[in-house]
């Protein structure tokens, strides 16, 4: 059986989505892991999460992706939600990473 590697770690992460290799190479390097063919380690653990992250957050601006045959549609609260169990799992903080949408109110309990 081959060794998982950083790379193929983050792809685990990200399933069921499959977003472009250079999108994921960028996230990587953002989130400062290197020797992407290397043997995923524990050490490896955040950094990797991170970069799902990165990644998950560009797709929650999209409501559905297409290539060729293939499409994929988005559910921002599943996204969300997916982000936040990441943040929770590598003891990151949600609020760093995902932004409270602002509410809009009437003002009609002061009138």
């Amino acid at each position: 059986m081959e060794n998982l590697t950083k790379f193929d770690a983050l792809i685990g992460e990200l399933e069921p989505y499959t977003p472009n290799r250079l999108t994921l190479m960028k996230a990587l390097a953002d989130a400062n892991v290197t020797d992407l063919d290397a043997e995923y380690t524990q050490e490896d653990k955040k950094p990797i999460a991170v970069a799902a992250i990165k990644v998950l957050k560009k797709l929650i601006v999209l409501s559905s992706d297409s290539l060729g045959k293939s499409s994929q549609g988005y559910n921002v609260d599943k996204l969300e939600k997916r982000i936040k169990a990441l943040c929770t799992e590598n003891d990151l903080d949600a609020d760093d990473f995902v932004d409270d949408l602002p509410s809009i109110t009437d003002g009609s309990m002061y009138w």
